[in-house]
């Protein structure tokens, strides 16, 4: 796979039948994401820094990284916690079933100084970690609170052309359609 390139392919999942990434050996993340302000998001050539309403959250990159993430106009920057990690994710614009991600992590304190669940929109879910047959590891994300009972999971790859098998419990896929991001998700809850 390409440096710093996310490909996945996406499916929904109907969670009244089979549910094997359920059992004891599977692994359970449970994982809160918000969802940050695009415009208040700022790169630094000085620093080498990402900065976020001025606040410093990475240093010590490369000239040629701060070059690429000011290349998309777009990015959607959300913070995310699972355990007691924080992690800064840019995700770019979806072309096909890949888009650019850069992600670094960041302090407990600085995070929750930026994260606030009535300021921005946010996601919550339990994330299993199930390996198929073909050797492919699958995330499934059981959302909770306001999209519980929706379940989507998601399939990594190397090159979008690679084969993989998909199993019978994951339904239409989601990879090509708009709208089915948990940025949109998130963003979908606060409209409400």
């Amino acid at each position: 796979m390409p440096e710093n390139v996310e490909i996945e392919r996406r499916f929904l999942v109907d969670g009244r039948f089979e549910r094997p990434w359920v059992h004891e050996s599977t692994k359970c993340i449970e994982i809160k994401q918000w969802y940050l302000e695009h415009k208040e998001f700022n790169v630094s050539f000085e620093y080498g820094a990402v900065l976020y309403k001025k606040k410093q959250l990475v240093s010590g990159l490369s000239q040629e990284v701060c070059n690429t993430l000011l290349q998309e106009p777009e990015w959607t920057v959300r913070i995310r916690k699972s355990h007691s990690t924080y992690i800064l994710t840019l995700k770019g614009s979806r072309k096909g079933a890949a888009a650019a991600e850069f992600e670094w992590g960041i302090e407990r304190n600085l995070a929750e100084s930026i994260v606030d669940d009535s300021q921005y929109p946010f996601v919550e879910k339990k994330r299993y970690l199930w390996t198929n047959t073909d050797g492919f590891v699958w995330e499934i994300d059981e959302f909770e609170n306001n999209l519980a009972g929706l379940i989507i999971a998601e399939v990594e790859l190397e090159d979008e052309d690679a084969t993989v098998e998909i199993p019978s419990w994951a339904g239409m896929e989601l990879t090509y359609l708009r709208g089915w991001s948990n940025a949109s998700f998130a963003r979908m809850l606060t409209r409400q």
